[in-house]
């Protein structure tokens, strides 16, 4: 996919040996990780009031629910230590979507 989009690009093609980068090279920023994300949630059907970080939420939720160690969930998310996640009220069994 790289290699079509440094074609595509050209002479603005600027190569910083990225694995996700934009559609001439450069480093992802978060606006473009939030633009990105707004239109695969609006072909999806879900509109575009969603957020990436409501991903990290759900992942944590889930884990949660399915009795992975608080521990281990922070581990994942790259918390230091417990204090964020166990403020996060635990999931009952609810939905997780919206």
């Amino acid at each position: 996919m790289r290699a079509r989009l440094k074609l595509k690009a050209g002479e603005a093609w600027q190569d910083h040996n990225m694995a996700s980068c934009t559609n001439i090279g450069t480093p992802l920023d978060a606006s473009n990780v939030r633009r990105a994300f707004r239109r695969i949630t609006k072909r999806a059907g879900l509109g575009t009031a969603w957020s990436p970080r409501e991903l990290r939420h759900s992942f944590v939720f889930i884990m949660s629910d399915q009795g992975v160690p608080i521990e281990t969930i922070a581990d994942l998310v790259g918390h230091a230590g417990t204090r964020a996640p166990a403020s996060q009220r635990r999931s009952t069994g609810t939905s997780y979507g919206r």
